[in-house]
């Protein structure tokens, strides 16, 4: 297990590992414990970058976080897992600890319906007005045609069935 693995473990015991191979770790992080695990890695490797968080909808109002930190000096990469359950799941903002995932939570938000408690700025950053509260990146999330001819973009082809019969 890397050292900052052992660090978080040690001031957290909530939290377990997965070892992801060379110097790459996984944190399985209580949802209640993101704050403290993103804090002791802001100490613990003063040259953290986080790289990333996405969602990932399992189905049936169970998601996950992945937030994916990575140092230059230690060579490592810091992933963490957090479980989110719910028709609106929430969590805490983490992007006053380390700002550049404002953007990140700003778009796992509105993709995924995820809702960082105490973000600065929650508006919409990628999607239309209309689709607000829409949850594009969910599983059950039903798309349709009607704008298609917007986008310039050709209708799709009508499929066959096997045996050369058209459907």
């Amino acid at each position: 297990m890397s050292t900052i693995g052992r660090a978080i473990i040690n001031k957290i015991p909530e939290v377990t590992s997965n070892p992801l191979g060379d110097n790459k770790i996984e944190l399985v992080v209580p949802k209640d414990k993101i704050r403290d695990v993103v804090t002791i890695i802001d100490e613990e490797l003063q040259d953290a970058i986080p790289e990333s968080v996405f969602g990932i909808d399992l189905e049936e109002d169970k998601y996950e976080l992945i937030y994916i930190f990575w140092s230059y000096i230690n060579r490592t990469l810091v992933q963490l897992r957090v479980s989110l359950e719910g028709e609106k799941p929430e969590i805490e903002s983490t992007c006053d600890i380390f700002p550049g995932l404002e953007w990140h939570e700003r778009e796992v938000r509105e993709m995924f319906g995820i809702e960082f408690k105490n973000h600065p700025d929650p508006r919409l950053f990628l999607l239309p007005d209309e689709l607000d509260g829409a949850y594009p990146m969910r599983k059950r999330f039903q798309t349709d045609q009607s704008r298609l001819d917007e986008t310039g973009i050709p209708p799709p082809k009508p499929r066959s069935k096997p045996g050369g019969e058209d459907k």
